[in-house]
């Protein structure tokens, strides 16, 4: 498989299960960067289990509103007495996806929930993530994928 080199100079983070980051959120830079889910420990490659790819002006931000354990999530926030939306549900698709794959993954007798995180940091998240939605055709992301041809 011939790699592109914009891609192969990525400098992804080390992969963290999701629960993992639930306990030290202090390894996500409060920075701007492209983050990925995976259901696999190994690099970021073309092919390999890329469930999502996302942007964010802070990572550390963004990723918090993933970190929710699926059997604590408020629908309703109890700060606004049940007036909005929780902010655990602020990406709410993308997180109703994580909860499903950490569900199912219970139910089948598994601790956790096979999900992984990584993320690079760039100054200008936009551009790479459609990048890499085309390269990698992550299962969860519908917006910027190349269609299939006719």
């Amino acid at each position: 498989m011939n790699v592109p080199g914009w891609f192969s100079s990525l400098d992804w983070s080390p992969g963290h299960k999701i629960e993992a980051l639930r306990d030290e959120r202090t390894l996500i830079p409060k920075l701007s960067g492209v983050y990925v889910f995976s259901n696999y420990q190994g690099p970021v490659e073309q092919c390999t289990g890329i469930l999502y790819v996302g942007k964010a002006k802070s990572l550390h931000s963004r990723l918090q509103s993933y970190l929710a354990d699926p059997n604590e999530i408020l629908i309703l926030s109890k700060r606004s007495g049940g007036q909005r939306v929780s902010s655990t549900l602020r990406h709410a698709g993308k997180a109703q996806l994580l909860v499903e794959v950490q569900q199912r993954m219970r139910a089948l007798g598994h601790g956790e929930s096979g999900i992984w995180v990584r993320w690079v940091t760039v100054a200008a998240p936009a551009v790479l993530e459609n990048s890499l939605i085309k390269y990698l055709q992550p299962a969860f992301n519908t917006q910027g994928r190349d269609k299939p041809e006719s």
